[in-house]
C-alpha cells in the first residue's frame, strides 16, 4: 500500500528538527550565561519565581536538551522567563527566523479575529479563530499565555498571545502543528464555517487591515510622522494629539512648543492625547509634553483635558498616562492598560553568545500609583467589538467628542 506525500510529512517526528550533540554544548553555555546575566542585570529577578525555582528549571532544561527540538526549546525559554513574572523581561525571538502564517489576529472581547491579511486571504479579514488544525482557539490561547513575551497582565497578555499565534515555529514547538507548517485554520464569518489551508512564510506583507481606531475628522496641524502629530477640529477649540510611538526630548520639545502656540494662538479649550497602540518608549520624553502643556492657560484644566489608553498601551505610555492623569488633570477614556502602574520597567537586553538572541530585563522599579492595581483603568471604561473594527467607528473617541458636544 503506498502512502500519498502528505500523509508521510504528517508522520515525520517532531525530533526531525533535534538539537544536536555540538549544538547541546552551546545551548548549555547559553543557558549559563541566560541565568548569571538575568541575576546579575535585573534589579530583583526573583520577585516573582524563587531563586530556588528558578534554578531548578534552568538545570532541568539543561539535561532535557538533547531531546527537544529547537522549536520547543524555543517554547521552554520563553515560557521559562515568562515565569519571572514582569512585562519588561522576555524572551522575545529577537534575532530568530522564524515564519508566520498570512494573518495577524486581535483578541476581541474574549475571541481572536482576523485584522490583518496579506492580499490572497483579505477575505479573512473579521473572521473569528475557531480551531488550528484539532486544537481550538481557546486552547491556544491558553497554551500561549504561559510563554508569551512582554505580558504583565491579562490585557497586554491578550495583546501578545494574539500577535504571536501565527509564528510558525511556536505552534510547532507546542506541538499544534507538525513539520511540515501547514495548517488547516477553521473561521467563522458571520455564520458561515470556513476551512482555510494556510501556509507560512518569512516575510508576509499585510496589505488589508481592519482597524476601529477613527481621528479623520481632525485636520493635520503639524505632523512629525504618522504616529505623532496633532491636528484641530474646523474651530480650532478642540485639539487632538496623536502620540502612538515615541520620539526623542528634543523633537518632543519642538513638535510640543509648536502645539502650545497653536493651543494659545487659537484660545483652544479642549485637549485629548491618544496613547492607544503605544508599546511605550522614555516616559520622560512625555513629561515634557506636559512640562510644555500646563503653560497653555486657555485650557478647560478642570474637565477639557482625555487621555486615550488601552490594552496595548504599555511601559512609558502607561506611565505618561498615569501621569498625565495626576498633572494634566486627565479623565482617562478607554480600556485598561497592558501595564502595572507600579511595578518594573526601563528595559535592558543582552545576547546569547551562541544563538545570538536577545533576552530582555527589567533594571527599575517604579510606583505611578499608590495602589497595587494589576492595570491603570480608565475613569471611562469603552469596549470595542469586532463591529466596530469592520464599520471603523472609534467608540472611545466618538464619547470624548459627546462629553464635549459635539455629537
Amino acid at each position: 500500500m503506498k502512502l500519498s506525500l502528505s500523509i508521510l510529512l504528517s508522520m515525520i517526528s517532531l525530533h526531525c528538527f533535534g538539537i544536536t550533540d555540538l549544538e547541546v554544548k552551546s545551548w548549555q553555555d547559553d543557558l549559563e550565561f541566560y541565568s548569571q546575566h538575568l541575576s546579575e542585570k535585573h534589579i530583583d529577578l526573583y520577585h516573582t519565581i524563587s531563586k530556588q525555582n528558578f534554578n531548578k528549571d534552568i538545570s532541568q532544561l539543561k539535561s532535557s536538551l538533547s531531546s527537544l527540538t529547537k522549536n520547543q526549546l524555543l517554547v521552554e525559554l520563553m515560557k521559562l522567563t515568562h515565569k519571572i513574572g514582569d512585562g519588561h523581561t522576555s524572551f522575545p525571538l529577537w534575532g530568530a527566523k522564524l515564519k508566520s502564517f498570512p494573518i495577524q489576529l486581535k483578541m476581541i472581547m474574549g475571541k481572536l479575529y482576523v485584522i490583518k491579511a496579506t492580499k490572497d486571504f483579505k477575505h479573512l479579514l473579521g473572521a473569528r479563530l475557531e480551531k488550528i488544525n484539532n486544537k481550538n482557539a481557546d486552547e491556544i490561547y491558553r497554551s500561549f499565555s504561559q510563554l508569551t513575551p512582554f505580558s504583565e497582565n491579562q490585557y497586554s497578555t491578550q495583546v501578545r498571545a494574539a500577535q504571536y499565534i501565527p509564528k510558525a515555529e511556536l505552534l510547532n514547538g507546542l506541538g499544534i502543528i507538525n513539520d511540515t507548517f501547514q495548517a488547516r485554520f477553521t473561521f467563522i464569518i458571520g455564520k458561515e464555517l470556513i476551512e482555510q489551508q494556510l501556509t507560512p512564510s518569512y516575510s508576509n506583507e499585510y496589505t488589508a487591515e481592519l482597524s476601529y481606531l477613527n481621528n479623520s475628522m481632525f485636520s493635520i496641524e503639524e505632523k512629525l510622522n504618522e504616529d505623532l502629530w496633532f491636528g484641530s477640529l474646523n474651530d480650532k477649540k478642540v485639539v487632538y494629539f496623536k502620540f502612538r510611538r515615541y520620539t526623542s526630548i528634543s523633537k518632543m520639545e519642538s513638535l510640543g512648543e509648536d502645539l502650545l502656540s497653536f493651543i494659545k494662538k487659537n484660545k483652544s479649550k479642549k485637549l485629548i492625547i491618544d496613547l492607544r497602540d503605544n508599546y511605550g518608549g522614555d516616559f520622560f520624553v512625555g513629561l515634557k509634553l506636559a512640562q510644555l502643556l500646563v503653560l497653555a492657560d486657555s485650557i478647560d484644566w478642570k474637565s477639557g483635558v482625555y487621555v486615550l489608553i488601552d490594552n496595548a498601551t504599555f511601559s512609558a505610555a502607561m506611565s505618561n498616562a498615569a501621569q498625565f492623569s495626576q498633572l494634566l488633570n486627565a479623565k482617562l477614556i478607554g480600556e485598561p492598560t497592558g501595564a502595572k502602574p507600579s511595578g518594573y520597567q526601563d528595559m535592558g537586553q543582552f545576547v546569547l553568545p551562541n544563538s545570538n538572541l536577545e533576552v530582555t530585563y527589567s533594571k527599575r522599579l517604579y510606583h505611578f500609583t499608590s495602589d497595587i492595581k494589576d492595570a491603570l483603568y480608565p475613569d471611562i471604561n469603552i469596549g470595542v467589538s469586532i463591529d466596530d473594527y469592520i464599520s471603523k467607528q472609534d467608540p472611545q473617541l466618538k464619547w470624548i467628542l459627546n462629553d464635549i458636544g459635539l455629537n
